[in-house]
């Protein structure tokens, strides 16, 4: 399903020129240089054909980086194999020299780049493929620091890098040359030793491919690149079928199953990266799904108010198509989403999520849905990233990334977008977070109400899904559950503390009951209550307010049955969020008696 899924995303690339994919032989690489040849072979000048690419967002730096060039594709190379690839490659081919420290190797590797032309030669006559052979012949790899210095060009940057040639006056490259392309195609597929069968892609029987090529740029792989199928041990092989014979693809659904797939993992509008996963995702065709999933699981991805407006657009459409069941347009179209881990020299599916535009949308929708909760309606979206960031231990006042479990991220993608219940390490995660950062700073109140914010909504939608609670969006002064009016009854305490004391008070029991209230609510107010009448007392020259302070306090002890000993991870994420309804009461607009607004506030 994975490969038939990228074998048909591969057809829409070549059905949009704007993609510019390869064909079958051909891939595209990163070309840094191109010397340019005299019609006898001779050098003229080697050419930096690099592109000039901004970095650093708004800063417009730019820097240099190669060229992406449709070229000649011999499969890929691995270990200490001489391989040579026709008419491009790196110096260590080309020139005969390289920065590796091998020079016998490089002077081997040049001398097979220069056979394998001289063979080719034999098979079709072209001027550019005559230059390009006298060249070689005429090289000397001991001068070659030397010749690229006269040439125009600096050895340390051309070093290693990757080369083409064109011919002195015209403007297309070698290797675009119809006839050597047809030359090569005939080549490459004699030089292919392959089994003949049935391709579980296609169904069709065609030449097998015996090894696959390597997917570049999965985060922790290999940087020469890992294999999404492959078998190098006998256990792995049955019926005498040796390597990937033993899963037949065709050697043309390899080519474009593979070719797909690098494209999808060297894109960043069809990337994420979450953890050590490397989340891709597509459709048969461009869908509103497809452009903002990143920004839905990146905030990084959201750099500009524009993307940020389209962004929350997107999961209002979605949150309406869980509630209301809304047609989306292309509601039907296949969507894919695919986390790949890295496995030594193998690629690992950590999942394979596979449905309609429709069917992820609500998904999305019913996650957006149940994160809704009152204070955050200004907030930025709540992206997967900035979610899974909550559960970051606190170091130095901010969230310490290598603390966050690197299965985590995957797993609370994969319930989102298929409808299951949350990991439990995201509801232990977020409270943790919650009973271990501190709040006596005042200067960062507004951060921690924003937190409170996330906080509390992933709480929410954790209990939502996992428990089937029903948890309100604002304050529910009759919600039957104990835990949640034991959040607020903390709530009101503090609040009178801090009525009693005023700016004074650079602490609250916030700071030193918070965590046991939550998890041993009968030791932790059994020495609150007492402290509580204590504040009430400093409030006798505000019997309004003091009265009010009671009201509530009173209000709320009728609808507790009791304090129980402990709470369970479930009534502790309650017991929060009935905190943050309570806390948020406080400073929300009212309307008074004779009809006018009127806005509490935690500053007053």
């Amino acid at each position: 399903m994975i490969l038939n899924a990228l074998v048909d995303y591969y057809d829409r690339l070549v059905d949009d020129p704007e993609q510019n994919v390869a064909p079958l032989r051909f891939s595209r690489e990163k070309i840094s240089y191109c010397i340019v040849l005299k019609p006898d072979g001779a050098p003229f000048a080697i050419q930096d054909i690099r592109e000039q690419v901004e970095v650093g967002g708004k800063s417009k730096k730019t820097r240099q980086v190669p060229r992406p060039l449709i070229v000649p594709d011999r499969g890929g190379r691995s270990g200490t194999l001489i391989k040579p690839n026709f008419l491009f490659d790196n110096t260590g081919y080309v020139l005969g020299v390289d920065g590796k420290g091998k020079p016998e190797r490089s002077r081997a590797a040049f001398e097979a780049f220069r056979e394998l032309h001289d063979t080719l030669a034999e098979h079709v006559n072209d001027a550019g493929l005559t230059a390009v052979r006298a060249f070689l012949h005429a090289w000397n790899p001991d001068e070659a620091e030397q010749r690229i210095g006269e040439l125009g060009g600096t050895w340390d940057e051309v070093c290693d890098a990757n080369i083409v040639f064109r011919l002195l006056d015209k403007t297309g490259y070698v290797h675009e040359s119809k006839a050597l392309r047809d030359a090569w195609v005939t080549f490459a597929d004699e030089e292919t030793e392959a089994d003949s069968g049935f391709s579980l892609v296609s169904g069709r029987a065609e030449p097998l491919a015996r090894l696959h090529p390597m997917i570049r740029g999965v985060t922790g792989a290999q940087s020469s690149g890992a294999a999404l199928v492959s078998f190098n041990l006998d256990a792995f092989e049955s019926y005498n079928k040796e390597q990937s014979y033993n899963a037949p693809v065709g050697v043309g659904d390899a080519f474009r199953y593979t070719t797909a797939l690098n494209r999808l993992v060297n894109d960043r509008t069809r990337r994420v990266r979450m953890a050590d996963t490397t989340v891709l995702f597509w459709s048969d065709k461009p869908t509103a799904v497809e452009d903002n999933f990143l920004g839905f699981c990146d905030d990084s991805a959201a750099d500009d108010q524009e993307t940020v407006d389209r962004l929350k657009s997107f999961l209002d459409s979605a949150r309406r198509a869980w509630l209301a069941k809304d047609r989306l347009e292309d509601a039907d179209l296949p969507f894919y989403v695919l986390g790949l881990a890295p496995n030594a020299s193998r690629l690992s599916v950590r999942f394979w999520l596979a449905g309609t535009v429709q069917e992820f949308a609500e998904r999305i929708g019913r996650h957006i849905s149940d994160l809704e909760i009152g204070g955050g309606d200004n907030a930025p979206p709540l992206t997967l990233r900035r979610l899974i960031r909550e559960t970051a231990h606190a170091k130095n006042g901010w969230p310490d990334d290598d603390s966050i479990s690197p299965l985590l991220s995957g797993a609370v993608l994969r319930s989102v977008l298929s409808g299951a219940a949350y990991p439990q390490a995201l509801l232990a995660g977020v409270i943790n977070r919650i009973g271990a950062e501190g709040f006596a700073n005042k200067d960062t109140r507004n951060d921690w109400r924003d937190a409170m914010t996330r906080r509390a909504a992933i709480l929410k939608a954790y209990l939502i899904r996992n428990s089937n609670q029903e948890i309100p969006v604002t304050l529910n002064k009759d919600h039957p559950k104990s835990a949640y009016q034991l959040g607020r009854l903390f709530a009101a305490l503090e609040k009178t503390q801090e009525d009693a004391h005023g700016n004074k008070l650079n602490t609250t029991i916030k700071d030193h009951f918070f965590t046991s209230a939550s998890a041993t609510p009968a030791v932790a107010f059994g020495r609150l209550l007492p402290l509580h009448q204590h504040h009430l007392n400093k409030l006798r020259d505000k019997p309004g307010l003091r009265i009010n302070r009671e009201r509530l306090v009173q209000e709320i002890f009728e609808t507790i049955e009791a304090f129980p000993a402990h709470l369970s991870l479930d009534d502790r994420g309650l017991f929060f969020i009935g905190y943050y309804h309570q806390r948020q009461d406080f400073f929300t607009s009212k309307t008074d008696e004779t009809g006018n607004e009127t806005t509490t506030s935690e500053d007053n």
